[in-house]
């Protein structure tokens, strides 16, 4: 469109490379693995570093730093980090230089047609992964700056939705498990209790 243009991921995004030895991570941590970043939706669920049992060493992260999952790029797993802690090497620290875009552009790289960008760029057939050089060549289109602040509170909205839908699938589960107690007669022997579940609805 009038007004946009492209511009290389490293104008927008620069690389993190501060690493933690496992000794030096405290329990209480948070952790961020390929595992716990779901695909396509920019969502995570960090562990405590403590039960995570790292043996190697982990990249740093701060909020708002963009962690991108270098490792089969095609799951298209790309988060926003809401705390600071320490992630897998699979997962790449990206600190955007305008902090408000963290978002807008992490909606960017997790989508289809970038990943189809970086598809080009991976090697190794067991383990596929992105070089975090060439990722940083790859074009992004960048918005006119009358329109910024408003992209960047759409990709925030998003975000967010992201987040009220997840939190009513668990209380959808919870119901239901409550439910299915409830209706065998397990409710009290199982400690589950429809009403209480149901109160837990957002």
């Amino acid at each position: 469109p009038p007004g946009w243009r492209l511009r290389a991921v490293g104008e927008s995004l620069t690389p993190v490379r501060a690493q933690a030895k496992p000794r030096d991570i405290p329990d209480e941590c948070a952790y961020v693995g390929l595992e716990h970043v779901r695909s396509g939706t920019g969502e995570y669920e960090a562990i405590d570093a403590g039960h995570a049992g790292i043996r190697s060493s982990k990249f740093r992260f701060e909020p708002g730093d963009v962690l991108y999952g270098k490792l089969r790029p095609n799951l298209r797993k790309c988060i926003v980090a809401a705390t600071a802690g320490v992630c897998s090497t699979d997962l790449v620290p990206l600190r955007p230089v305008k902090p408000e875009a963290a978002h807008l552009l992490a909606m960017q790289i997790r989508s289809e047609p970038f990943t189809a960008r970086v598809m080009r760029l991976v090697a190794g057939a067991n383990l596929p992964r992105v070089n975090v050089g060439d990722l940083l060549t790859i074009a992004l289109p960048a918005p006119p700056e009358e329109d910024e602040d408003r992209l960047y509170a759409v990709a925030e909205a998003v975000a967010s939705l992201h987040r009220v839908l997840r939190n009513l699938e668990r209380s959808i589960v919870d119901v239901d498990l409550a439910a299915t107690a409830e209706v065998l007669g397990l409710a009290s022997r199982a400690g589950h209790s429809l009403s209480a579940s149901s109160r837990s609805l957002p």
